[in-house]
C-alpha cells in the first residue's frame, strides 16, 4: 500500500514540475571573452565589464513576428562563465554576480544571475543561477552593457582566458 502512494505521490510531481519555468518566446544569446589575469586576490571584488552589447530585440521581434508590447517578460534562463581552453579553474571564485545595465543609466542595473557560494571542486565551467528579474527594461534597447562582479577565495595563480554566456527568453503568450 505504501509502494502505491509513493508511486501515485512520484507520477503527480513529475507530472507536474516542470523543467523550464518559462514560457514560450525566443531567446537571445549574448557571449563574451575575457582574461582573468594571474595575482588577483580575494581581499577586492573583481569587476569585468562588458560594454555596449548589440541586444538585436528589434530584430528577433520581426522575425518572430511579434511586437514589444506581445513580451510579457525577459528573464534569464542560462548563464555561466567557462574556460576557453578547457583548463581553467574555477574554484578559485567564491561569488559571482551578474548585472545587466544601460550605459546612460549604470545605477538602474540589474542582476540577472549570480552564484552564492561556488562549488570548491575544480571545473573549467561555472554555473550562475538565473534571477528572476525582468530584464525588458534594459534590453529592449539597442544596446547595453554586462558587469561581472568576482570575488575570489585565493589568489589567482594563472591567467585564465575564460568566455561569459548569458542566454536569455523574451516570453509571449
Amino acid at each position: 500500500m505504501r509502494e502505491r502512494i509513493a508511486v501515485a505521490i512520484f507520477l503527480i510531481l513529475s507530472v507536474s514540475c516542470r523543467k523550464d519555468r518559462i514560457g514560450p518566446g525566443f531567446d537571445l544569446l549574448y557571449e563574451r571573452e575575457f582574461v582573468i589575469a594571474a595575482g588577483l586576490g580575494p581581499f577586492v571584488t573583481h569587476h569585468f565589464y562588458f560594454r555596449d552589447i548589440p541586444t538585436r530585440f528589434q530584430t528577433l521581434l520581426r522575425e518572430n513576428g511579434k511586437t514589444e508590447a506581445d513580451i510579457q517578460a525577459v528573464l534569464t534562463r542560462q548563464a555561466s562563465l567557462g574556460g576557453i581552453f578547457g583548463d581553467a579553474d574555477f574554484s578559485v571564485v567564491e561569488e559571482a554576480s551578474l548585472r545587466v545595465y544601460l550605459e546612460s543609466d549604470p545605477k538602474g542595473a540589474i542582476e540577472a544571475a549570480y552564484r552564492f557560494p561556488t562549488p570548491i571542486e575544480r571545473s573549467n565551467t561555472l554555473e550562475l543561477i538565473p534571477s528572476l528579474a525582468d530584464l525588458k527594461r534594459i534590453v529592449r534597447n539597442e544596446r547595453f552593457s554586462l558587469d561581472l562582479a568576482l570575488r575570489l577565495r585565493r589568489n589567482t595563480p594563472d591567467e585564465i582566458p575564460a568566455r561569459i554566456t548569458l542566454t536569455l527568453r523574451a516570453t509571449y503568450n
